[in-house]
């Protein structure tokens, strides 16, 4: 398991959603919080300890997939929110 800073990851494709669920979850109280688009959550997470993983409703089942399945290789119990659309 990655031994650097205790992170977030906010995983989605339109960058405004993504910086907006970010100011929210720093809110409260989380320093380390990043985003991502989901072909660079690897890299951008980086050598740091992944906490969590929100999930933009921007993100499709297929790609959310992937993602999942890379994410059991690193972590099985890292928790994972789907964030549902306000729409």
């Amino acid at each position: 398991m990655p031994s650097g800073n205790l992170t977030i990851l906010i995983l989605g494709q339109d960058p405004g959603l993504s910086a907006h669920v970010k100011e929210l979850v720093e809110f409260m109280d989380m320093p380390h919080v990043i985003t991502a688009f989901p072909d660079d959550w690897k890299l951008k997470l980086g050598n740091n300890r992944l906490e969590a993983l929100f999930v933009n409703p921007d993100v499709s089942s297929a790609v959310v997939s992937d993602v999942l399945n890379d994410l059991s290789k690193l972590d099985p119990n890292v928790p994972i929110v789907m964030l549902g659309s306000s729409q």
